[in-house]
């Protein structure tokens, strides 16, 4: 009788979700509620820088600005940080529905692979069993 188990490691539930930007890549981390994000003020940058610092780590705003002047580019201002957190949402969304429907999906096709298998069998016994009985039957004269 076949194993009917599926096993599961570490490296299939503790995935992390990660974000680069400009080059350097940061984990997502302590990402609130968008209900609780959707209550800060947008007008406020320190909010926003505190917000980022969360999500993304201590030191990470400094990180960002440095890597940002080092290339030609002004430091982080109030845009700049809402387009970031609006891209960790965007990561972060795309990432956790891809670790549940991508495996539902994986599933799924195999489960199709099997059938189109199987019809494809039967298929071929049955035209081989046709043509073998046709042959078979003629008379030659």
């Amino acid at each position: 009788m076949e194993n009917k188990r599926i096993s599961f490691g570490y490296e299939d539930t503790d995935k992390k979700i990660e974000v680069d930007f400009y080059g350097l890549v940061f984990e997502i981390n302590n990402l609130d509620s968008i209900g609780e994000l959707k209550k800060l003020d947008q007008d406020n940058e320190d909010v926003i820088e505190a917000q980022l610092e969360k999500i993304l780590g201590i030191g990470a705003i400094e990180k960002i600005n440095r890597k940002r002047v080092s290339d030609g580019y002004k430091e982080l201002d109030l845009n700049i940080e809402l387009n970031m957190l609006g891209c960790i949402f965007e990561a972060y969304a795309k990432e956790a529905t891809n670790n549940v429907l991508g495996r539902v999906t994986k599933a799924a096709d195999g489960i199709d692979k099997d059938i189109a298998n199987i019809m494809n069998r039967e298929q071929r016994r049955n035209y081989n069993r046709t043509n073998y009985n046709r042959n078979r039957n003629h008379r030659r004269y």
